[in-house]
């Protein structure tokens, strides 16, 4: 650290932040791009929320030709401008142009004798005194960096919140059926809760919160067996209604006269035109089975994946799986974790649940995964889950290809990491090495 008596402290990074722009940049994104992506990221940057607004207001005061290639980004203003244009104070001011300097998001050009505060703008050919931005397009690759990563984020919360809320609606129909109003208020109290964070681990303890509720009051709500309570009422209806008396039965007929008991039974062998659509649509709605169960054949083709394989070809399944031997469930909870950290809506996880099946769309989300980890870019996570589930359901995914395409490639890099055997000395007999005598 640079400490002069009456001019600016240069720490380190201010030294660094200097240095760079002797170099040439990497990339010269517009100014409007650079917005963009500064205003997505309020808090990934590290920067105080003062230092964060002044950067904004100093990016949008440039001239939009001042980010072309060859040309400076700079700031020519006084701090009572600097001040009217953030509403900060002239302490605030100067703590927050310290953090930007620091962060190397820009770098400080004092007065001709290196007095801070003394600006004045220069000529052509002469030195100017300001804030020079052109760091920005060394922080550049950084700021894109941590772009994806806070979409991944998002989409991660989107996700979870989402899962919370379809818990909900289920935990609330329960107690509703239960009449347990505790449950009820208290799954009200995590859905308040869900929308007050951003942290990915609250909502992950929100979301297990959730799921023991609903445990809760699934097995409070028990089916109550009325069969024996039939059998009774129809053994005393047998003995108190005489054979004259007896309700009419359809197969029966009339009981009061034995003349023109001409009633046929009617045996519906199938269904026909607006009977045939009744029935149908009454079968569709009691069947809750799974509709990846209607297709022809399966994405797997018939491969056979244990779990151990799957954690091999996706290490990221190892941090979300309880245990190291999970079983088919866990493994499907754990892709379903995954798939909001890949950037998968929970809405699109439903659908290829629905669809693929939850153990096949675990798998896609598997090898989606496993393919990010082996440098192949997925630029629409969601859009390709989507397609995915769209050629499965018409019978034109095969998802064997490309785990045996990722078995492979497994066992090539377990190759690899496998040193060579080292050579054994060749140790010569006694017996045929000495001489006989």
């Amino acid at each position: 650290m640079l400490r002069r008596r009456g001019k600016r402290t240069l720490t380190p990074a201010m030294l660094e932040a200097r240095e760079e722009l002797m170099q040439s940049p990497s990339d010269c994104p517009d100014k409007y791009a650079l917005l963009n992506v500064l205003r997505a990221l309020p808090r990934t940057l590290g920067l105080s929320r003062n230092a964060y607004l002044l950067l904004l207001r100093m990016v949008e005061k440039t001239p939009v030709e001042s980010w072309e290639m060859l040309k400076t980004p700079f700031i020519y203003a006084h701090n009572s401008t600097l001040m009217s244009w953030t509403g900060l104070s002239l302490t605030a001011l100067r703590r927050a142009v310290r953090d930007l300097a620091d962060a190397k998001m820009l770098v400080p050009c004092d007065g001709r004798n290196g007095q801070r505060g003394k600006r004045w703008q220069g000529a052509e050919g002469e030195i100017q005194v300001g804030f020079n931005l052109s760091s920005l397009r060394y922080r550049w690759p950084v700021l894109l960096e941590k772009l994806e990563e806070e979409k991944r984020r998002r989409s991660q919360i989107v996700f979870l919140r989402d899962a919370i809320a379809d818990l909900n609606e289920m935990v609330r129909r329960a107690a509703d059926a239960s009449g347990d109003q505790v449950i009820a208020m208290e799954a009200a109290r995590i859905m308040r809760l869900r929308r007050g964070t951003e942290q990915t681990d609250t909502l992950t303890g929100y979301y297990d919160a959730m799921k023991m509720l609903l445990s809760e009051v699934q097995m409070q709500v028990m089916p109550v067996d009325k069969s024996a309570e039939n059998t009774t009422l129809t053994a005393q209806n047998d003995i108190n209604c005489t054979p004259e008396a007896a309700p009419m039965d359809a197969n029966s007929g009339t009981h009061y006269t034995d003349r023109k008991n001409n009633q046929t039974l009617n045996v519906v062998v199938a269904p026909k035109r607006r009977n045939r659509i009744e029935t149908m649509r009454c079968a569709g709605q009691g069947d809750q089975s799974d509709m990846g169960e209607g297709r022809e054949r399966s994405a797997l083709r018939g491969f056979k994946g244990t779990a151990m394989f799957y954690l091999s070809v996706c290490p990221d399944l190892r941090d979300l799986c309880p245990t190291s031997t999970p079983s088919q469930a866990e493994l499907v909870n754990a892709a379903e974790q995954l798939s909001g950290q890949i950037g998968i809506s929970y809405q699109s996880w439903r659908v290829g649940c629905a669809i693929l099946g939850q153990f096949e769309s675990a798998v896609a989300v598997i090898v989606m995964a496993a393919r990010r980890e082996h440098g192949e870019t997925i630029r629409q996570p969601d859009a390709y889950f989507r397609s995915l589930v769209d050629r499965g359901a018409r019978n034109t995914l095969f998802l064997d290809r490309s785990l045996y395409a990722l078995r492979d490639l497994h066992a090539v890099e377990r190759v690899d990491m496998v040193p060579p055997p080292s050579r054994m000395p060749r140790f010569r007999s006694e017996k045929r090495g000495g001489m006989r005598t």
